[in-house]
């Protein structure tokens, strides 16, 4: 199994020096007071402008993230909300953004969600439909519960692809109607604290399926500022619309010292991004 993240410095520090030519016939202490002066504009325009953003990382992007119970189709998800409405970002020890640290230096195309420092809220995660070998599963299921609201953190790593552009997918830079394929983890601890990760992504695991990304709407300011995470659809009705589908998953424990599969599993799901 690939490594699934790892952190890629944005920036590093600009550092510049400023000095000038020794002149034989002048003694520096003769200076003239206009070249002093001149140096010492330039050094504060420059920290200046390195304070207002040169070599300054951005901060996440805060969005609001809505875990439906139920898809376009009426069908209930396998991964939905606890019940009490959406998630916003610092509320109740949620996190909520579009992350600085992408992949491949790629700023805010990435979504990340988590309530595993908050004490109120939880997601709810069912493995109802499990695949079985014989149906094509890698391993025998065996899930911790059948259905159970845990702590939980949900993650894309849409800018691990390429976008066939010379660049990567990277959520912000979306516009309206566009839709591209990422990568999703959702990393959840059971009642025992038992640690669990559901992937998804065939650039991790050969059997499971991307997810899709749909942006809705491009703010006038710029940037994509809604978004549908679903399951790729499972085909398009005779007006074009999409067909609700169900993505594959596999289920990895993580125990001390190792990893074991624990079955692949389909998952509907259908979740809403906002920004704010």
């Amino acid at each position: 199994m690939q490594q699934d993240r790892f952190s890629t410095p944005l920036y590093s520090p600009l550092l510049r020096a400023v000095g000038y030519t020794h002149d034989k016939h002048h003694n520096s202490k003769k200076q003239p007071t206009r070249l002093r002066s001149f140096l010492l504009v330039f050094l504060a325009t420059a920290i200046a402008a390195t304070a207002l953003g040169k070599g300054q990382p951005p901060s996440n992007l805060s969005v609001t993230t809505h875990l439906a119970s139920v898809d376009a189709s009426g069908t209930i998800t396998d991964i939905q909300s606890d019940g009490l409405d959406s998630y916003f970002d610092g509320v109740s020890g949620v996190t909520s953004f579009l992350t600085t640290n992408g992949y491949n230096r790629q700023i805010w195309g990435d979504w990340q969600f988590g309530t595993l420092n908050s004490t109120t809220r939880t997601v709810s995660i069912s493995f109802a439909n499990p695949i079985q070998p014989a149906s094509g599963g890698t391993a025998v299921p065996n899930p911790p519960f059948t259905i159970k609201n845990v702590i939980a953190h949900i993650e894309d790593k849409c800018t691990q692809i390429s976008n066939g552009s010379g660049g990567w997918n990277n959520m912000y830079q979306m516009t309206a109607n566009q839709t591209f394929q990422c990568p999703l983890i959702t990393h959840f601890y059971d009642s025992n604290g038992n640690e669990y990760r559901i992937y998804s992504g065939p650039n991790w695991e050969p059997e499971t399926t991307f997810v899709q990304v749909t942006c809705n709407s491009v703010a006038s300011a710029g940037g994509c500022n809604d978004w549908y995470i679903n399951p790729i659809p499972a085909g398009y009705d005779v007006n074009g619309n999409p067909i609700p589908g169900a993505a594959i998953g596999r289920l990895v424990y993580f125990a001390k010292h190792s990893t074991v599969n624990e079955g692949d599993y389909y998952f509907r799901f259908h979740f809403h991004i906002t920004r704010p």
